[in-house]
Protein backbone atom coordinates (compact mmCIF):
# COMPACT_ATOMS: atom_id res chain seq x y z
CA UNK A 1 0.00 0.00 0.00
CA UNK A 2 1.68 2.81 -0.91
CA UNK A 3 1.39 6.28 1.72
CA UNK A 4 0.58 9.31 -0.28
CA UNK A 5 1.52 12.94 1.20
CA UNK A 6 -2.42 14.14 1.37
CA UNK A 7 -2.55 10.51 3.98
CA UNK A 8 0.49 11.82 5.88
CA UNK A 9 -0.66 15.44 5.81
CA UNK A 10 -4.45 13.81 7.37
CA UNK A 11 -2.27 11.83 9.97
CA UNK A 12 -0.34 14.59 11.22
CA UNK A 13 -3.47 16.45 11.69
CA UNK A 14 -5.29 13.58 13.76
CA UNK A 15 -2.05 13.66 15.59
CA UNK A 16 -2.27 17.24 16.87
CA UNK A 17 -5.92 16.94 17.03
CA UNK A 18 -5.53 13.62 19.44
CA UNK A 19 -2.76 15.78 21.47
CA UNK A 20 -5.00 18.83 21.90
CA UNK A 21 -8.12 16.85 23.88
CA UNK A 22 -5.92 16.76 26.81
CA UNK A 23 -6.53 20.33 27.39
CA UNK A 24 -10.46 20.05 26.79
CA UNK A 25 -13.32 19.38 29.09
CA UNK A 26 -16.82 18.92 29.11
CA UNK A 27 -19.13 19.41 26.11
CA UNK A 28 -16.09 20.78 24.40
CA UNK A 29 -14.45 17.13 24.66
CA UNK A 30 -17.40 15.02 23.77
CA UNK A 31 -18.47 17.20 20.65
CA UNK A 32 -14.07 17.15 19.75
CA UNK A 33 -14.52 13.20 20.20
CA UNK A 34 -17.51 13.21 18.07
CA UNK A 35 -15.61 15.21 14.90
CA UNK A 36 -12.88 13.01 15.67
CA UNK A 37 -14.69 9.64 15.58
CA UNK A 38 -16.65 11.04 12.00
CA UNK A 39 -12.59 12.09 10.84
CA UNK A 40 -11.77 8.81 11.66
CA UNK A 41 -14.31 6.43 10.47
CA UNK A 42 -13.71 8.82 6.61
CA UNK A 43 -10.03 7.73 6.31
CA UNK A 44 -9.10 3.81 7.65
CA UNK A 45 -6.08 4.93 5.73
CA UNK A 46 -5.03 7.60 7.56
CA UNK A 47 -5.58 5.63 10.71
CA UNK A 48 -3.05 3.27 9.83
CA UNK A 49 -0.65 5.74 10.24
CA UNK A 50 -1.15 6.68 14.01
CA UNK A 51 1.46 5.72 15.98
CA UNK A 52 0.07 3.82 19.99
CA UNK A 53 1.21 6.74 21.98
CA UNK A 54 -1.51 8.54 19.66
CA UNK A 55 -4.09 6.22 20.38
CA UNK A 56 -3.19 5.86 24.21
CA UNK A 57 -4.10 9.64 24.02
CA UNK A 58 -7.01 9.26 22.59
CA UNK A 59 -8.04 6.42 25.15
CA UNK A 60 -7.09 8.47 28.26
CA UNK A 61 -9.46 11.11 26.78
CA UNK A 62 -12.56 9.32 26.38
CA UNK A 63 -11.45 7.23 29.52
CA UNK A 64 -11.46 10.81 31.38
CA UNK A 65 -14.70 11.64 29.45
CA UNK A 66 -16.55 8.90 30.64
CA UNK A 67 -15.62 9.11 34.57
CA UNK A 68 -16.46 12.97 34.34
CA UNK A 69 -20.26 11.89 32.86
CA UNK A 70 -20.69 9.16 35.59
CA UNK A 71 -19.50 11.46 38.30
CA UNK A 72 -22.27 13.66 37.02
CA UNK A 73 -24.48 11.21 37.16
CA UNK A 74 -23.94 10.06 40.55
CA UNK A 75 -24.07 13.58 42.54
CA UNK A 76 -27.37 13.90 40.63
CA UNK A 77 -29.99 13.70 43.69
CA UNK A 78 -32.57 11.22 43.19
CA UNK A 79 -35.70 12.37 43.29
CA UNK A 80 -38.56 10.99 45.80
CA UNK A 81 -41.28 9.58 44.30
CA UNK A 82 -44.03 9.11 46.38
CA UNK A 83 -48.11 11.18 47.79
CA UNK A 84 -47.71 14.42 47.87
CA UNK A 85 -46.69 16.04 51.03
CA UNK A 86 -50.19 17.41 53.14
CA UNK A 87 -50.15 19.98 54.85
CA UNK A 88 -51.41 19.53 58.67
CA UNK A 89 -51.99 22.29 60.41
CA UNK A 90 -55.41 22.41 62.13
CA UNK A 91 -57.14 25.74 64.06
CA UNK A 92 -58.19 24.40 67.23
CA UNK A 93 -59.11 27.61 68.43
CA UNK A 94 -62.56 27.76 70.42
CA UNK A 95 -63.16 30.94 68.64
CA UNK A 96 -65.75 31.55 65.90
CA UNK A 97 -63.85 32.63 63.06
CA UNK A 98 -67.63 33.78 61.64
CA UNK A 99 -67.27 37.32 63.50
Amino acid sequence: MEITEQQKQLTHEIQVRIQQLSDLSGTDLKEEMDDLRVTLLKNPAACSLLIPEDLGMAVASIKRMVTVAVEAKTKTPATRKGKEKVPLSLNLSLEDDDD
